[in-house]
C-alpha cells in the first residue's frame, strides 16, 4: 500500500449535496473532510472502533470533539465534479491534531478544509494523549509529504 492509496481520496459532487444553483452548499465541505479524515484512517488500518466512540460499552474511552473549522472555497464545486481529496493530518501538540483536505478538480485546487480535534476522556473531560495509532497514522502521513498536489 502506498500513501495515496490513504492520503489521496476520491469524491464526486452529487445532486443532494447541492443548492438550487447548482453549487456545492458550503457546509458539505466540512463534511467531506471529515469524512475524508475517516476514510483515510480505515484505509491506513485503524479500525473504525479504534477511533470512534463505542458509548455502549460503558467505559471511559478517548473522544475527539472539534474545537475550530474553517473551508476555504476558490473556485465552484458543481453537481457531477470528480474531486481528488487530499488529507494532510498534522499534530499540534500531545493532545490536539488538525486535518487538512485539498480539494483539486482538474489539477487545480478548487477548496480546502481544516478541522482541529482534541484528545480527550470521554468520562472526565480532560485533555489525553493522542493515541498511538493515531499518532502513527499523522507520522506516516506526514513522512509522505513529498507526494505531489494531486
Amino acid at each position: 500500500m502506498t500513501p495515496s492509496d490513504w492520503l489521496i481520496l476520491k469524491k464526486k459532487v452529487r445532486f443532494g449535496d447541492c443548492d438550487s444553483a447548482g453549487v456545492i452548499h458550503f457546509h458539505n465541505l466540512l463534511k467531506w473532510s471529515h469524512e475524508a479524515w475517516e476514510e483515510s484512517i480505515e484505509i491506513y488500518g485503524i479500525p473504525y472502533q479504534d477511533i470512534f466512540p463505542d458509548f455502549s460499552l460503558r467505559k471511559s474511552q478517548i473522544i475527539f470533539p472539534i474545537v475550530n473549522c474553517e473551508a476555504n472555497f476558490f473556485a465552484p464545486i458543481k453537481i457531477g465534479d470528480l474531486l481528488k481529496v487530499k488529507v494532510s493530518p498534522q499534530k499540534i501538540n500531545t493532545h490536539l491534531f488538525q486535518v487538512n483536505s485539498f480539494f483539486i478538480k482538474n489539477g487545480n485546487k478548487v477548496a480546502e478544509g481544516k478541522i482541529i480535534h482534541c484528545s480527550l476522556d470521554s468520562n472526565s473531560k480532560i485533555k489525553v494523549e493522542l493515541p498511538d495509532q493515531l499518532e502513527r497514522w499523522i507520522e506516516a502521513s506526514n513522512v509522505s509529504s513529498n507526494l505531489k498536489e494531486c
